[in-house]
């Protein structure tokens, strides 16, 4: 019987109702209470094969029309393990360090898939209590947002392979960042085939003991500094007060392959590491660890948000769409997320369902108005009344909005 293995994830898609959540204490996650039915149909039937992955990209769908935000993370490879942010995968299979060909299909499989790539918004303020003579001060998060961008990196396949050129420094089997030597230039001739399989094929004929293989994926052409402005700009028209933090974030960044040994296996055992972090034993482990190991780190995958980088070309072809169409079609959704005071602190993302509710949300209340005609009952006196309460409501609200919200008390 085959055995079924488990796959990470990528961050799970924030279950918000904007069409209902018109108040911080109304956003909450769905649950299974709100969903009116269950299907009836049956379950598929368990089979032991695998369900395979994506071998071409779908033909004749353009991911820039529809801006489908399919979201699929790399593989998860065999025997690996990962650090506490998801950037950098580690593996030990040892038909990786054994087998040439097993190697180039693997990383051929993983360069097909781009980083998993994010935009997370924080805001935060600080309350000052004082109990006494004795004043304490505590750090409020009062809204943490996270949004994939993934998608705009291009459908599945879309990156190209970039080898380290010769006239770079770099890790070719060494222990430190060296040229290539003449015995290498001629390994083409020797061993024969494309590039990657000459790498795969030098790195499991060598004879250390100790070594390891590294594949990165890069991100290209992305600019980040306006998107964060416009961010920015967005949060700061909600009359926000508080402190704000934008980061572009990376996971599946790095993919090491370690040769099979003791030595390779206790680096990759979590709690080994913490013991080594704890006792302070890695001032003495890390450097026979860099002096023992022979690295290779020739090959990344190239993944462009854009055929050229920012302010560098006025015909500058986004891969999907621009920053600036982006934001438009995120920031009424960033705006209602951070007035709700959604904090979603276990990573998971806005979706596309949601910005869209917010879409239907924004043209109901167009269409309604924002300040409805004040009902008149025919009394002199009624209709005074009700004059002077609409207007001291709107000198409330004005208030308010001048005042702001989230600042530092």
């Amino acid at each position: 019987m085959g055995k079924a293995t488990a796959h990470s994830q990528g961050p799970p898609a924030y279950r918000d109702d904007p069409d209902h959540a018109e108040t911080a204490s109304m956003a909450s996650a769905v649950l299974l209470d709100d969903v009116d039915y269950f299907p009836d149909e049956e379950l598929p039937s368990y089979t032991d094969t695998p369900a395979e992955s994506h071998t071409s990209a779908t033909p004749g769908v353009s991911l820039s029309a529809n801006h489908h935000q399919f979201y699929e993370p790399p593989p998860e490879p065999p025997f690996s393990s990962h650090d506490f942010n998801y950037s950098e995968y580690r593996t030990r299979f040892p038909n990786y360090s054994t087998e040439a060909s097993t190697l180039s299909t693997f990383i051929k499989q993983q360069l097909q898939y781009p980083a998993s790539y994010f935009v997370q918004l924080c805001g935060t303020h600080t309350e000052t209590r004082r109990n006494g003579n004795k004043e304490t001060k505590d750090n409020i998060t009062d809204f943490y947002i996270r949004i994939n961008l993934t998608y705009l990196l291009g459908h599945w396949g879309s990156g190209s392979i970039e080898f380290l050129p010769d006239n770079k420094r770099g890790y070719r089997g060494t222990i430190i960042p060296r040229l290539p030597s003449s015995k290498s230039i001629s390994l083409d001739e020797e061993i024969g085939g494309d590039e990657l399989s000459t790498w795969c094929k030098k790195y499991v004929s060598d004879p250390s003991k100790i070594k390891s293989f590294t594949l990165k994926r890069e991100i290209q052409h992305h600019d980040t500094k306006k998107l964060e402005h416009l961010l920015r700009s967005a949060i700061a028209e909600t009359n926000y007060r508080g402190h704000v933090s934008i980061e572009f974030l990376k996971q599946h960044e790095r993919v090491v392959i370690y040769s099979p040994g003791t030595i390779n296996q206790w680096r990759m055992t979590v709690w080994i590491r913490w013991m080594f972090y704890l006792s302070f034993l890695w001032i003495f482990a890390w450097p026979v660890l860099f002096f023992l190991t022979s690295r290779y780190e020739v090959v990344k995958g190239i993944f462009q948000y854009a055929d050229s980088p920012p302010n560098t070309n006025p015909s500058r072809k986004p891969t999907v769409m621009s920053e600036v169409d982006w934001f438009h079609r995120w920031e009424s959704a960033v705006k209602r997320a951070a007035l709700a005071r959604m904090v979603n602190m276990d990573g998971a993302c806005l979706d596309e369902e949601y910005r869209q509710a917010t879409e239907r949300a924004d043209a109901r209340g167009e269409a309604v108005g924002r300040t409805p005609e004040i009902p008149r009952t025919g009394n002199v006196f009624a209709d005074g009344a009700l004059g002077l309460i609409g207007q001291g409501l709107r000198v409330a609200e004005g208030y308010s909005a001048q005042r702001g919200w989230g600042g530092d008390c």
